[in-house]
């Protein structure tokens, strides 16, 4: 049996590999991130006929691909709808009426098929290293020269007065060159180096952006770019202490309803699993609502949504008598939650943001907390392990049929590198996908005119 590879090891043989990639003395098409949106660019940017190089800060590209889905990558959805995103005008012209058809036609023409589970559409073989080996296979075919180990610090124009200046702060080779007048520069990284000891920069006509839910930090700096403030969604969300923290660990299926401090009524609705952690809940349905709630909104889990109350009552106290028999719920919910839920009911617990009438008996306190148990939001959980940031480049900069900032035309931003983010299911890949086509063509098609 094969010694298995160390990751010490495996990350110098990562290292030798990038050394070994040689990047031009100038590109048509510079891309920034081999993610899912930055790959997507550089293929169809390739495709279009430019030459394209893609700068990657991993040792790796396409490695964020392998933990979408938890390894499965859900690389779309059927359902695709603007209205699932945070900007639904933008996303919707940028993405057309073909969204759907687009994506797929791009990973059908990847050689690659898929399957359907509810809504979702996840690759055949249910493994994200199939999107990623598919993509990266396509970008090589494309001529795609993929450049990892490389971390982009700024971009400049270069002038054409510019061309051949060689110092610490710019550092650009124009032998050979035809994408006058244009440039790059300051790429930090050791590998490979020139005869001077110097970073080698290849110079570009146009930059793309797709630099993940990371912001560089040039784009303010040096471009002017307008920036929201990065934020972790799709990800936990903390709960005010209550007596829950014991179902740590328990899962339910519910319907999750969100009203806001503010309101009455609930603004928003999510049906799926839930994960009872003891610092608030997790899973999809929290994911989705961590787009939208905020520090004292109240979310109401209904544990038998399948269930009305009238026939849930049934259950709970079928002859009105006011009490429940023990274990009552526990056909219909998970036990050791049923039994949590019996022990709040019996002392009328509820939280204090809720200001209905305090039930008057056991049982329609049991029914209560059944169908609305209530959750009062701290703010998100584990930020650090959330799915996607919402924020990144403002959207009003750049036009949505191209992608393209609206004062600098050789300057292409898709992906998470704007500010869009969307709900689970797939949408966010689809964005990333869609909109690194959209930035990838326009790009070399501007590059090349």
């Amino acid at each position: 049996m094969a010694k298995r590879e160390s990751r010490a090891a495996q990350r110098e043989r990562l290292l030798r590999a990038a050394a070994a990639v040689e990047t031009p003395s100038d590109c048509d098409v510079m891309v920034i991130g081999g993610g899912a949106s930055g790959l997507t660019a550089a293929i169809c940017a390739a495709e279009e006929g430019a030459s394209v190089v893609v700068l990657e800060r991993d040792l790796e590209c396409g490695r964020s691909i392998l933990a979408t889905g938890n390894g499965r990558c859900n690389f779309a959805n059927v359902h695709l709808d603007p209205r699932r995103y945070n900007d639904p005008a933008f996303v919707g012209a940028a993405c057309g009426t073909r969204w759907l058809d687009d994506v797929l036609g791009f990973f059908r023409d990847c050689n690659m098929r898929w399957i359907l589970e509810d809504d979702r559409l996840y690759p055949m073989s249910r493994q994200a290293t199939s999107v990623r080996n598919v993509l990266l296979a396509r970008a090589r075919r494309a001529g795609v020269i993929m450049a990892p180990a490389r971390e982009f610090q700024g971009a400049i124009w270069i002038k054409p007065e510019w061309l051949g200046k060689i110092d610490d702060a710019v550092h650009y080779r124009p032998e050979n060159s035809t994408t006058q007048p244009a440039g790059m520069a300051e790429v930090a990284h050791t590998l490979p180096l020139d005869e001077s000891g110097l970073p080698y920069l290849p110079g570009a006509r146009a930059v793309v952006l797709a630099s993940g839910g990371e912001t560089l930090p040039f784009v303010a700096s040096e471009l002017g770019l307008s920036l929201v403030e990065r934020r972790p969604v799709l990800c936990p969300l903390a709960c005010e202490d209550s007596p829950l923290s014991a179902l740590d660990g328990r899962r339910a299926h519910v319907l999750a309803r969100l009203t806001k401090a503010e309101s009455l009524f609930p603004s928003y609705q999510e049906r799926g699993e839930v994960l009872f952690r003891s610092y608030g809940i997790s899973g999809i349905v929290s994911f989705d609502l961590s787009r939208r709630a905020e520090a004292g909104d109240l979310i109401e889990l209904d544990l038998v949504p399948d269930l009305n109350e009238s026939q849930l009552r049934q259950l709970v106290d079928p002859f009105a008598s006011g009490s429940f028999e023990p274990g009552c719920l526990d056909g219909v919910i998970d036990p050791s939650i049923a039994e949590q839920l019996e022990l709040l009911a019996k002392q009328r617990w509820c939280v204090a943001w809720d200001e209905r009438k305090e039930p008057q008996s056991a049982s329609e306190a049991l029914l209560a907390l059944a169908k609305r148990l209530p959750l009062v939001v701290k703010g998100p959980a584990e930020p650090e392990k959330a799915q996607v940031t919402r924020g990144g480049l403002a959207t009003g900069q750049f036009d949505p049929e191209t992608l393209a900032h609206r004062e600098l035309p050789w300057l292409y931003a898709c992906g998470e590198a704007l500010d869009v983010d969307a709900d689970c299911g797939g949408f966010n890949l689809a964005w990333a996908w869609k909109s690194g086509m959209v930035a990838g063509t326009a790009a070399a098609r501007w590059a090349l005119s």
